[in-house]
């Protein structure tokens, strides 16, 4: 019988703070004080960030014209099982392929189902912040992407400013996904690393903001025993 360790959960997602990594060229996330303890009686925070600042979620209408907006994905989708892939054989930079899906210690012990989360850790999380990885992060490629569309997988996650390189200006990973039903989780932190080869519960609930294209998110890994 399935169990779910609660009280053993993980948390996959980078902390929001002054300073930290953006995708290059997007708003410097900023926390400011507004009001402290001891010249107001409490505190208080200013907050300005990208909806795409950190561990985030895209949703459709990040890249498709009428797709759902963050806060129009049903909240149910925002929690369910989810594969983690072994990707750090890439080298760090270049496309995760198809062979990822055969080669991964996750595809040879656990099969990918419909409606299953897929997380790729590349190992660029363990580079954050080193400017290593600031345009030449490890990404997806299309024709992985168009096989777990094909499989009817709910969402893809990566530990990488995007799924797509930073030299494209088709987008073709993003349109491929959010085009066709699975959102995505860009900017996993390196925790991932511990359930390679492995099924967890994940729990990803972004921030409820009105009509827009993406959100920041607590990702929480609860790890299974079968």
């Amino acid at each position: 019988m399935t169990k779910y360790l609660f009280e053993k959960i993980v948390d996959l997602s980078h902390s929001l703070e002054n300073d930290m990594p953006v995708y290059p060229g997007d708003t410097r996330t900023l926390l400011e004080p507004t009001s402290t303890i001891p010249k107001d009686g409490l505190n208080l925070t200013k907050v300005i960030m990208s909806s795409h600042a950190g561990t985030h979620v895209d949703s459709p209408s990040h890249f498709v014209e009428k797709g759902l907006t963050i806060d129009q994905i049903p909240a149910r989708k925002f929690a369910g099982e989810a594969v983690v892939i072994d990707a750090s054989s890439t080298p760090i930079g270049s496309a995760v392929n198809i062979d990822s899906l055969h080669l991964g210690t996750a595809y040879n012990k656990v099969e990918i189902g419909e409606d299953d989360f897929v997380l790729f850790y590349t190992g660029s999380s363990e580079l954050w912040g080193n400017p290593i990885v600031e345009k030449k992060y490890t990404f997806l490629s299309e024709a992985l992407v168009k096989k777990l569309v094909k499989n009817r997988v709910r969402a893809v996650g990566i530990d990488s400013f995007s799924v797509d390189s930073f030299d494209s200006i088709t987008f073709p990973v993003h349109k491929e996904l959010l085009s066709n039903g699975p959102f995505i989780i860009e900017s996993l932190a390196n925790p991932l690393k511990q359930f390679l080869g492995k099924r967890i519960f994940l729990i990803c609930p972004p921030l409820k903001l009105a009509s827009k294209d993406g959100a920041p998110c607590r990702c929480l890994a609860v790890p299974i025993i079968e």
